[in-house]
Parts: C-alpha cells; sequence; structure tokens
C-alpha cells in the first residue's frame, strides 16, 4: 500500500520512488523529527541534489510520503459513498453506512497489504498522531481531505438533520479520531481484554464495532439547544483542520519568519525586463533549461563529488548537532548514582569503651563505618516563560540558516560548474578557428610568396613588404593558436577539480555551446525572498538573532526547577536492592535575579545590538539580490543585440574577404585590402563565438540571481530540512 499513482518511465522516476520508499521506512521507525535527509540519501544510496530536484525539501518530501499513502484512501472513500449514495437514489444515505464507506479503505487496504506494508502504514499513522511539532504544512493537509470533506459532510448533514453544524464538526471530529486511535493502540484493546480482542486480527469484526460505536455517538441528540447553520465553507475549513492537526504534528518548533523587522521597499515588476506570475519557490533542475545532457551529468556529478559542497553538508551536520543540543534543558535531566564511603569516627569523654589499647589515649573511643548509596536523581528546570524554548528556536533557525547556506553552495557550484563548461566549449571553437585562421594566413603567404617569386607586382606596391606582413600575420596566428590550446587545458583541469577529480586537463573532450531559449519569465520582485537560498539564510539568521534577543530579556524572570532523587542506603552493599532500606528527596525552587552587576541589562542590550546589525545585513542581501536580477536582466537584453550585431558584422566581414580576394586575384584589387578584410573576419568571428558564452553565462548568473530554474512551483514556506529535537 502507498504506491504512487503517477508513474514515469526512466532512471529518474526510479531514483524519485527509491527515495520515497527509504523515507516512508524511516519516517515510520524514526519519526518526522529524527530522520534527516542524511539519513535518507545514505540510505536510499542517492545524492542530497537527487532529493532536493525531485523535492526541494524536507517538508515537500513529508507531503509527498503522506499523500502517496492517502490519494489512494480518499479515492475509495469517494467511490464507496458514491455508489451508497446511488443505491439510495433521493433518499438519505443511513449514517452507518456513510461511516462504512469512509472507514472502510483503511481496513481493506490493511487486509490486502503483506505483514510489512501494513506495519509500516501503522507506524506512520501513529507517527503522525504523537510526534510534536509541524513539519509539514498543514495546508496541504486541508487540500487533501477538502472533496473527502465536502463529500461526507453533505451526507452527514442528510442522514442527521436534527444536528447543526458545530454538532457534526464535533462528532466526525471524535469519530476520526476513535478511527486512528483503534488503528495505532490495538495493544490497549489487548491489554483491556487481557489478549482475547484484537483489532488487528479480526478486521471485520473490527469495522463492525467501529461503525456500531461511532454511528451510536453520530445519532445521539445534540448536546446545545441552538439552530443555525454555517455554510458549507466553515465545514470543510473546520472538518479539515481536524484532519490536519490528527495527522501533522512533530518536533523542534522553527521561528516565524522575521523579515518584517527589516524595511524593504520594491517594485511590483522589476525595471529591467517583464515580469510574469511564476511560483515563488525555485526547483533545482535550472541546468536541464540549456537542452545538454552531458553538461547535466557533469553538473550533477559536479554536485555529489564537488569537496566544498561536502564540507558544506559537513557544517549542516554540526549545526544540527548544535540544535539538538541546545534542546536538552528542555527536558528532565536523569542520573544513576552509585556511592561508597568508609569513614572513622572519635568520641572523647564517653564513659563506654574504656580502653583505647595499643597505646591510643583510653579516653578516646574510635568507631569505623561504612555507607554504601543507589539511587536515581531527577532535575527539570521548568520553562515557565520561554526562555529555554527561545533559545533552542533560535539553534534551529541557525541550523535553517546552514542549510540555506549549503543550497546556495550547491547552486553556486552548479553556476560555477556550468560556466566552467561554457568556458571550454567556447575554448574548443576559438581553437578550431585559430586553426582556421592559420590555415587561411598560411595560403594567403603562400599566395604572395608566389607572386614574389614570379616577380608580380602591380604599380605602387612592394611584394617584400608585403610578403614580411602576411608572414607577421601567420605568425601572430601560431601564437593565438598556442594561447587557445593551453586555455583549453587548463580550463579542462579547473573543471576536473570542479568535479572532485585529479586535474589532468582532459575533461569536457565533447563540449559544445548550447543554443538560448528566447523567453525569460523572471518572476517579480517579491518572489525572490523566498526564491533566493541566500536571502533565506540571512532572513534564518535575523530569526535566531530575534530569539536570542528574547532568550534574553526572558532571562530576567525567575527560574523554577524541580529535583528528586530514590534509591536505597545501607552500611551494607547488599542491602542496595532491598527496598526496606529506600530514601527519598523531592525538593523545587525558584531563583529570581535581582543584584548581577548589570549582566542581564547589558546581555538584553548586547543581543538588541546584535539583533539590529543582522537586520542590516538582511536588508543588504536583499537589495544586492535584487540589483543582480536587475543587473543580469538588463544584460540579457544588451547581450541579445550585441549578439545580433556581432552576427551581422561576422556575415559582412566574411563577404568582405571573400570580394577583396576575388579582386585580388583578378588583379583588380589591392593586397593590403584583402589582409584586412581577412583580419576582420576572423576577429567577428571568434567575437561571435565569444558573445555566444557571454549570453550563455549571463543566463547562468540570472539564474544565479533568481535562486534556480524558471519553472512555475507552487509556493511553499521554507521548513527545517531536519528538525532538531534532541534525541536523549
Amino acid at each position: 500500500m502507498g504506491t504512487s499513482s503517477e508513474k514515469v518511465a526512466g532512471p529518474a522516476a526510479e531514483t524519485r520512488e527509491r527515495i520515497l520508499d527509504t523515507a516512508r521506512e524511516l519516517f515510520a521507525d524514526h519519526g518526522f523529527s529524527s530522520v534527516s535527509l542524511r539519513q535518507i540519501t545514505s540510505q536510499a544510496d542517492v545524492n542530497l541534489a537527487a532529493v532536493n530536484y525531485h523535492f526541494g525539501s524536507k517538508e515537500a518530501l513529508i507531503t509527498e510520503v503522506l499523500t502517496r499513502m492517502i490519494t489512494p484512501i480518499n479515492r475509495d472513500r469517494i467511490r464507496l459513498l458514491d455508489s451508497a449514495e446511488a443505491s439510495h437514489g433521493k433518499n438519505p444515505v443511513p449514517i452507518e453506512e456513510v461511516l462504512r464507506a469512509f472507514y472502510e479503505p483503511i481496513l481493506t487496504a490493511l487486509a490486502d497489504s503483506d505483514e510489512h506494508d501494513a506495519s509500516v502504514f501503522l507506524k506512520l499513522a501513529g507517527r503522525c498522531m504523537v510526534d510534536e511539532g509541524d513539519v509539514f504544512d498543514s495546508q496541504d493537509m486541508i487540500e487533501m481531505f477538502s472533496e473527502v470533506i465536502d463529500r461526507f459532510f453533505v451526507a452527514m448533514e442528510k442522514s442527521l438533520p436534527h444536528l447543526t453544524p458545530s454538532d457534526l464538526q464535533w462528532r466526525f471530529h471524535f469519530a476520526v479520531g476513535t478511527h486512528l486511535y483503534m488503528l495505532t493502540k490495538d495493544d490497549r484493546l489487548q491489554l483491556i481484554s487481557r489478549g482475547e480482542q484484537s483489532a488487528m486480527r479480526d478486521l471485520e469484526r473490527t469495522l463492525d464495532e467501529l461503525i456500531a460505536f461511532t454511528a451510536a455517538g453520530m445519532q445521539a441528540e445534540s448536546v446545545r439547544n441552538k439552530s443555525g447553520r454555517k455554510g458549507s465553507s466553515a465545514l470543510t475549513a473546520a472538518a479539515s483542520a481536524c484532519f490536519a492537526i490528527l495527522l501533522a504534528s512533530c518536533a523542534g518548533k522553527s521561528p516565524e519568519s522575521a523579515a518584517h523587522l527589516a524595511r524593504i521597499d520594491f517594485p511590483k515588476h522589476w525595471m529591467a525586463g517583464e515580469g510574469q506570475a511564476t511560483g515563488p519557490v525555485a526547483d533545482s533542475s535550472w541546468i536541464e533549461d540549456f537542452g545538454d545532457s552531458k553538461l547535466t551529468a557533469f553538473v550533477e556529478k559536479a554536485l555529489e563529488q564537488n569537496r566544498s559542497l561536502q564540507a558544506a553538508a559537513a557544517r549542516v551536520d554540526i549545526a544540527a548537532a548544535n540544535a539538538r543540543l541546545s534542546g536538552v534543558d528542555l527536558y528532565p535531566q536523569i542520573d544513576g548514582t552509585f556511592s561508597s564511603r568508609r569513614s572513622k569516627q572519635n568520641f572523647i569523654g564517653f564513659p563506654f569503651g574504656g580502653e583505647g589499647g595499643g597505646g591510643a589515649d583510653p579516653g578516646v573511643v574510635a568507631n569505623h563505618f561504612n555507607q554504601f548509596g543507589l539511587s536515581l536523581d531527577v532535575s527539570w528546570e521548568l520553562d515557565l516563560w520561554g526562555r529555554l524554548r527561545a533559545a533552542q528556536s533560535s539553534a534551529i533557525a541557525a541550523f535553517e540558516a546552514s542549510e540555506f547556506d549549503r543550497s546556495s553552495a550547491e547552486l553556486s557550484l552548479a553556476a560555477q560548474a556550468a560556466k566552467a563548461w561554457f568556458a571550454i566549449a567556447e575554448a574548443r571553437e576559438q581553437v578550431a578557428l585559430a586553426k582556421a585562421t592559420l590555415e587561411t594566413f598560411g595560403d594567403t603567404e603562400e599566395t604572395i610568396r608566389e607572386r614574389y617569386r614570379q616577380g608580380i607586382d602591380q604599380p605602387g606596391s612592394n611584394l617584400a613588404s608585403q610578403l614580411l606582413l602576411s608572414e607577421t600575420d601567420s605568425a601572430t596566428a601560431r601564437e593565438a593558436l598556442a594561447i587557445r590550446e593551453e586555455l583549453v587545458e587548463r580550463t579542462a583541469r579547473q573543471l576536473e577539480i570542479i568535479a572532485g577529480e585529479y586535474p589532468a586537463g582532459t575533461a569536457a573532450q565533447s563540449a559544445t555551446l548550447p543554443t538560448l531559449s528566447s523567453t525569460v519569465p523572471a518572476g517579480i520582485p517579491a518572489d525572490l525572498l523566498d526564491r533566493r537560498p541566500d536571502v533565506a539564510a540571512a532572513e534564518r539568521r535575523l530569526a535566531a538573532a530575534d530569539m536570542k534577543y528574547l532568550e534574553a530579556k526572558r532571562s530576567a524572570l525567575p527560574r523554577i526547577s524541580l529535583t528528586s532523587s530514590g534509591g536505597t542506603s545501607s552500611e551494607q552493599i547488599e542491602d542496595l536492592l532491598d527496598g526496606n532500606f529506600s530514601v527519598w528527596s523531592l525538593a523545587a525552587n525558584a531563583v529570581q535575579p535581582i543584584l548581577r552587576g548589570g549582566v542581564i541589562k547589558n546581555g538584553i542590550n548586547l543581543r538588541n545590538a546584535e539583533r539590529r546589525a543582522v537586520v542590516h545585513d538582511f536588508e543588504s542581501t536583499t537589495l544586492t539580490a535584487f540589483s543582480e536580477v536587475e543587473n543580469t536582466l538588463a544584460a540579457e537584453k544588451y547581450l541579445r543585440r550585441r549578439e545580433a550585431a556581432v552576427a551581422d558584422a561576422a556575415r559582412l566581414s566574411s563577404e568582405a574577404y571573400e570580394r577583396a580576394r576575388e579582386e585580388y586575384v583578378g588583379g583588380t584589387g589591392d593586397l593590403l585590402t584583402m589582409l584586412t578584410a581577412q583580419q576582420r573576419m576572423f576577429a567577428q568571428r571568434s567575437q561571435s563565438i565569444a558573445i555566444r558564452r557571454l549570453r550563455l553565462e549571463n543566463r547562468v548568473n540570472l539564474h544565479l540571481a533568481l535562486g534556480g530554474s524558471f519553472k512555475p512551483i507552487p509556493a511553499k514556506n521554507p521548513a527545517p530540512p531536519e528538525p532538531a529535537k534532541p534525541n536523549q
């Protein structure tokens, strides 16, 4: 169960399915919060770029896993309800049949699944119920269930006309909760029945009992004698919210966006280019827009093997560990303690034990005794004011910033790899042109040399000087060829370094300059705040600074902590496991800072100043991002005009050279005109190749400035790629 309804052939689809299957298993076993993208990619044997390419974020991956599980079930629910309504015609469908249409698809799917898939499904359902904090956008869940809610609420209203919409909302909420509890808490039924009953052993009996119980609750009289109905949209929103709450929750709270702290004004459209509506979230497939499969393969290889990107990924792991560490103070600290002590005590002047013996003072009596202890100690600071939670949120925001930094590094590396690929493609074309230039100059030199030998001359000309000039052109062409060939090897080594390979200078033997598409849907300026990973990272740092400021302010409030200890204590070690020697203690304390030498006040001022600095950094990063887009859009326009002009110049210079050569060979033209035309022709051809590369590089810069491709993608709020929750 839980297979995708959308099948796309090819290796990419296989990779996508493998990622989904692996994520489903890991989420079921360990929970949404505890599983990182790194764990998923490692177990699925794919690179991190593949996850970003297919899903964009961990949040989107979780949503896709749940969608793949829930969509077939919802489809069956609608089908069963359609069948029930058709069989009853214009009459209402009994509530029992409505509930059966809702409950049966899940139980049928469980019955048709093997033991492993059923177990994974139940684990996922349980994870959605008990994990803390939101890890996916609840709006996705509302949309996923909107059709089901609409249809079933209409059917319930017809079946139970004595109930108000408010009554139905509550009762459907409880019916859903009963269903999920039954699925995920079968051990409770076995405990109550002492093993005689099990929901999973007899699914048909389970369905009948579930329908009987919830139908009775649905049919009961309203607890409020109030009338009045609200619109079906309210029903849908409220009931969908119930589903979202039941199915969404996982750990570690990421702070809300802090972009509102900055003051940034921007126009509705780009000033240097046409504004078009595109989704505000960029994907990672922009390299495919160039239509060069070899270039795409090289960039993917670089993303997988580049050492700098691997170092960035390691820094993400460091930030994740710090985020986990920041949250441990929210949980009770438990220690097991074993202690042993031997001591001597003197009794002076007591009227017993009379004689010290052995030279000891007879008035001093010594006593030796042992003390052994075994205890479990618990301490917990109650975070009543949210100081610790603010510190944890700050660390999570810092972790998210590091993940966005990694995404930015990935985008930058892909751009660097593409530019290097275009550079070597241009260099190889320039080598080919330099060889053609040298050959043409050599032919011209030989023609002049033959004329010189035969003594053919024109009035006012000097063949000797013309021959020397032609030989100079040939020598210059040989130098240009050597420069171009050296550039090819140097650029090839650069490509190999980017790909994490030894710089042998043999890479990209078949690289060519692709043809650009003419359209550039750059979106609108407001999109950029969500598309650019560096802007997102700056916003997360701002959120982290804001949480640190909140933590500093909360440090002025009282700190309340609880401590408890329980165990045994005895003079004999063998008595430590004897309950008769048990001891315990329980204590609570509250500490209110009063006089700390200005530490708290200055700490608040420090954090506030840091926050203001990060606000200005965020504003600067955003303005720089806007500037980069405007510059690349303007350059796109002017480079297109330059390319057209250079193409015309190259065409005209070729025609001029052909005409000058014909005139010279025919005896009606002069050599200097032919040599000048020849030089201009090759110079314009070289410029034409260079301008093509410049346009391609500017297109890469535009992708870099926009944060990805031009494809419209549904908007999603950036969520923590790896929610930070302490493991222990």
